[in-house]
Parts: C-alpha cells; structure tokens; sequence
C-alpha cells in the first residue's frame, strides 16, 4: 500500500510557496500529510534535532544560507532522512548536483500538482528506506557480499512498496546454480563456494544498477528490477547469459557453470506477496527450460517468466 502518511518539514521562506504545498497536500483524498514549517536553516536543522521527521522539502535558496552549501549542510546534519529540493526553473542544475550529492528528487516550484507532489513523496520515502536497509551488514552474505535471506526479504518488500507508489512494475529474476552438489563432490567444497562467487559477480556485473541482489540461500539467488516488465527483464537476462557463455568458453575452469532462471512480474494494479512472486518466477524456471548454450558437459539453463 501507499505511504499515506509522512511527516514532513517544509524549509522554505516564501509564505505564497509554502501555502502551495501546504494546499496541494491538504487536496489530496485519503492522506494525512503533516506539514511543519521553517523559514530559516537555523531553524529548520533546530526541529531536526528533535527528530520525528519523514522527509525534508528543502528550498535552496534562503535568507541564511544559499547553493549547494544548504542542502550539504542538512544532509550531515540528519542524513537518515530523505530530501527533495525545491527550485526555480532557473536552478535546475543545482537542483540535479543536489541529487548527484544524495537528495532523493528535486521539483520545480509553480510545476507540481497534487497527484505529483505526493508521489514524489511517497517515491523518496520509500527509495531512502530501501537504500537505507541496504547497507546494513547484518543483511550481507559474508560469502558473495550480495543481500542474505533476511536482507532480500527486507528489501524485496520495500521494492514492492516502491512499485506501489510509483504504480510501475517490477520484476523478479530468480536464479539456480546447477549442479552444485556435483562440483562440491567432484572439486571440493572450496570450488563450490568459489562458483557461487563467480555467479554473485556476474549477477553483479550484469544487474549492478540494481537495489536488489541477493543470495537468499544455498545456490539460490534472486535479483529485482525496478520500473521492468517482462521485456525488459528478458533482455537483463540475456545479457546475463551472454556474460556466463563467455566465462564458460574460456575454458579456464575445471568445470563449466550453469543457471536455470526464472522471471515473475510484479503488477500494482493485481498486487501480490514476495512470496507469490517468488514462488511464481521460481515455478516457471522448473517447467520450462531451453537448451543451454555453455559446453556440452555443463548443466541446463532456462528462463521462463509468469506475470504477476
């Protein structure tokens, strides 16, 4: 479901601006926007401390502090919560140095309805606490360095929860090293451990633009991309393949490596579990596979996709 709730501090000197947001939340139905306001940074970083707060609108332009130097200054100053920057159509360029710098999203002041403010919202609230699960350790796999169980389940749903508030779709990619237990027998557990990396670096090469990467367990890994259909992941895949072919035709290895894959889509508009999702993408990789193009003495791959 949709953030619906976000509590927000509008820094912002211009009384007619700051009344605009302030109407364009109070007009939106079946949401509850509670709006603080601080004409200042001084003041603005003095509630900040008090903590409580979702999301910063953050005008760079203000009587104490001016640039990039403003929105710097709130970002270390309280860097857990996520800020869109507000800007004139002449400050464009700041605004998108602001993001390269770590804002979630900049708008146009006099450009931004409703329906669009809020969505903005919602989409940064949302990216940041995703962006924020991430990095925590706890949910890294000490072997790939790619996300744990835990870490995709955590951020496998925050993903949804983003596609939700975008009203975009999102897809899945689950993936199955094959025949595992055979190189653990044959090579040693060393050899396993070390495909399992070369896989995790591979997906990595492939997919690195993606917030989702992981190795929920065993020789299982999973992958989600935001903002993709079927096409789209049909053709992340592919590159994928293309990657594992070539590792596979150097011939450098021992053994070749092989990944049996499946796709499931999210859709907002039918929504559906992490767990459906999975249990969709991983179904249609076991019941439709395709010849593999590695070495012959290599396991099968397969890719399939379910919609969701």
């Amino acid at each position: 479901m949709p953030i619906n709730s976000i509590r927000t501090l509008l820094i912002e000197d211009n009384p007619a601006d700051a009344s605009l947001i302030r109407q364009a939340l109070v007009d939106v139905p079946n949401a509850i926007f509670e709006v603080e306001c601080a004409d200042r940074l001084h003041t603005g970083l003095a509630r900040l401390a008090t903590g409580e707060i979702d999301l910063i609108l953050l005008d760079l332009s203000l009587p104490d502090s001016h640039g990039i130097s403003t929105f710097t200054t709130v970002h270390v100053c309280a860097p857990e919560v996520p800020i869109i920057v507000l800007t004139g159509l002449d400050d464009e360029g700041l605004a998108l140095k602001a993001v390269r710098e770590g804002a979630q999203d900049y708008l146009v002041k006099g450009q931004v309805g409703s329906r669009s403010l809020v969505r903005a919202m919602q989409v940064a609230v949302v990216r940041h606490r995703l962006q924020s699960v991430r990095s925590e350790v706890p949910l890294t796999d000490e072997l790939t360095g790619l996300s744990n169980r835990r870490g995709f389940l955590t951020l496998g749903e925050q993903q949804l929860r983003l596609a939700d508030c975008m009203q975009t779709r999102s897809a899945l990619i689950v993936a199955g090293v094959e025949g595992l237990d055979q190189i653990n027998s044959r090579f040693g557990r060393p050899e396993g451990d070390r495909a399992l990396r070369e896989i995790a670096g591979l997906l990595k090469k492939t997919f690195g633009a993606a917030l989702v990467i992981a190795r929920p367990g065993g020789a299982e890994f999973a992958v989600m991309l935001e903002n993709s259909g079927v096409h789209q992941a049909e053709e992340a895949v592919s590159r994928f393949q293309t990657e594992l072919d070539a590792r596979n035709a150097r011939g450098d290895s021992a053994f070749p490596l092989a990944v049996s894959l499946g796709v499931s889509i999210y859709n907002p508009a039918r929504p559906c579990s992490l767990a459906d999702l999975v249990a969709q993408a991983a179904s249609a990789a076991c019941a439709h596979r395709r010849p593999s193009t590695v070495p012959p003495n290599g396991a099968p791959s397969g890719l399939a996709s379910a919609s969701g």
